[in-house]
């Protein structure tokens, strides 16, 4: 049953995700609440007899979320400094 309630969770996470792209267009925010049902439904296959299999996946999306989100952060940091974007920096300094 656990499975089961699992598997629905995760496909509500994909169709969340995808409403959260249509509505906020940022696929930071579509790929965070993603990785957040993603996270649930591996917490909620835990709640029974846990095997080494299933607490490996669910570790393995805890980093995987860590890391995209590190990354993201630090791209959109990146681009919102103008770092990305060399050419307008050198066009706005020299007042053109």
């Amino acid at each position: 049953m656990r499975m089961l309630v699992a598997a629905v969770i995760t496909a509500l996470g994909v169709l969340a995700a995808l409403v959260a792209l249509l509505a906020t267009g940022s696929r930071t925010t579509a790929l965070g609440v993603l990785l957040d049902m993603l996270l649930a439904a591996g917490l909620l296959r835990l709640t029974g007899e846990q095997t080494w299999t299933e607490i490996a996946v669910l570790t393995a999306i805890v980093a995987l979320r860590l890391l995209v989100r590190a990354t993201l952060i630090t791209d959109f940091r990146r681009r919102s400094s103008g770092a990305g974007r060399p050419a307008e920096r050198v066009g706005r300094a020299s007042g053109t």
